[in-house]
């Protein structure tokens, strides 16, 4: 016999926020745009109108007109949780999976003209896509497991039939500002970004028992929450050869609100005996960010960048405890762009994404924040002066970890692993 304890998974991920995207620090992505994908750098760059999230007064370089660019990022993620000395479940000897993708959308249009420009972006500055594990995961594990060996239940549960997990987080951020160049060195930028951020968990453990219990408990758990933010920008170009772009961009205040629907639970005791009630509140910011880029052209065909970002955590508000110790993370960049000809510009890039203050035993096992080195590498091809397309590829390298002690997310020697590559593709037209 079972009993069907469709809310384990949920308690899981009450206090978690499943990130999906591979760059950037503990809450932040930074992979907005197909650009971004192909050369890793881009808070030096003025090449293209995804800048308007690196390096918003760089779109002073850029010729007159109107543009909009839309961009198609396809993420493949292979996330993994190696549990040690597991129960027999339905994951194949305590090893879970998933590899579900994601599929993220960037949208930017400039309206440039002589000393002035005006733009408006849509990205994704945290969360981006969904994680399903469905045989469990190393959370799903030792909630099941509490439940089996605890004394309470009398030995009524004698093992695990089979476990689910996933969730799904995306937070949307629009961006509405302006540029104006000063002279011929120096442009600034300024604007506000509203991001609204939605966070969806739902699982299942299912427990063999010795007798015929068929209580069934239900709860489905939605959190949401919207905030403004601004960002201001300086772009500097001492030389034609060389350019410095800077973006701050400020921290933005996320208090998230619980919904939940709970069936066949007394007094709403599962998601009240973690903290979640229904109505609940718990603040999560989107940190700010510093971004640094320097541009700078070697040969004539050839241009080399380097970027520095430093997300400001420590300046941020997070309730939940497991974010005790975090920030500041950062990440450093290198890229090479070569102009073959007119039409075509090739790219290759490096990154280094350091995550910083987390504790193995604060990772998420959903998608857990890993130190992590990417190679990138595409093109970018402009067949008339009105269209501009981009390609991109990546691979990303992380460093697992493993648990020191047991925590609610996982047991001691838990080993928690990413692997991702992506692909993506955009497109560019200056209407005039």
């Amino acid at each position: 016999m079972k009993k069907i304890i469709v809310a384990l998974g949920v308690i899981g991920l009450l206090c978690a926020s499943a990130s999906p995207l591979w760059a950037g620090g503990i809450i932040n992505k930074s992979n907005l745009s197909a650009d971004y994908f192909r050369s890793l750098t881009r808070h030096g760059s003025t090449d293209a109108a995804d800048i308007v999230a690196f390096n918003p007064a760089g779109v002073m370089k850029m010729d007159n007109g109107f543009y909009t660019k839309l961009d198609v990022l396809y993420i493949a993620k292979d996330y993994g949780n190696k549990v040690p000395n597991f129960l027999p479940t339905a994951g194949e000897n305590g090893d879970f999976s998933s590899d579900e993708p994601s599929i993220v959308p960037g949208f930017f249009s400039v309206y440039k003209q002589d000393k002035w420009a005006g733009f408006f972006a849509v990205t994704v500055p945290g969360g981006g896509g969904e994680v399903k594990y469905n045989d469990g995961n190393a959370r799903t594990a030792i909630l099941a497991a509490s439940f089996i060996t605890n004394p309470l239940f009398g030995g009524a549960y004698t093992g695990i039939d089979s476990m689910n997990i996933e969730a799904n987080s995306v937070a949307l951020g629009f961006s509405l500002g302006g540029a104006y160049e000063i002279n011929d060195m120096f442009s600034v930028a300024g604007g506000l970004r509203f991001v609204s951020a939605d966070q969806k968990f739902k699982g299942s453990v299912d427990l063999t028992t010795a007798a015929p219990i068929t209580d069934v408990y239900k709860v489905d758990l939605e959190r949401k929450a919207s905030g403004w933010g601004y960002f201001l920008g300086l772009d500097v170009a001492p030389t034609d050869k060389l350019n410095v772009g800077i973006l701050y961009q400020s921290n933005t205040e996320l208090d998230y609100k619980s919904d939940v629907s709970e069936d066949n639970s007394p007094g709403a005791a599962i998601t009240n005996g973690v903290g979640w009630p229904d109505g609940s509140k718990e603040r999560e910011d989107l940190p700010g960010i510093i971004g640094l880029g320097v541009s700078y052209k070697i040969l004539p065909q050839l241009r080399a960048e380097i970027d520095y970002t430093r997300y400001l955590e420590t300046d941020a508000t997070f309730e939940a405890s497991r974010f005790d110790k975090a920030g500041d993370s950062n990440e450093i960049g290198v890229s090479l762009t070569y102009t073959i000809n007119p039409q075509w510009r090739t790219s290759i890039g490096y990154l280094y994404t350091d995550i910083v203050g987390m504790n193995s035993t604060d990772l998420l096992p959903e998608a857990a924040e890993l130190d992590a080195r990417t190679i990138g590498l595409g093109a970018a091809y402009s067949p008339t002066d009105q269209w501009q397309f981009s390609v991109g590829y990546t691979n990303v390298h992380y460093d697992s970890v493993t648990t020191d002690a047991t925590s609610s997310r996982a047991p001691a020697g838990s080993k928690l692993e990413k692997a991702v590559w992506a692909i993506s593709i955009g497109a560019q037209y200056r209407w005039f």
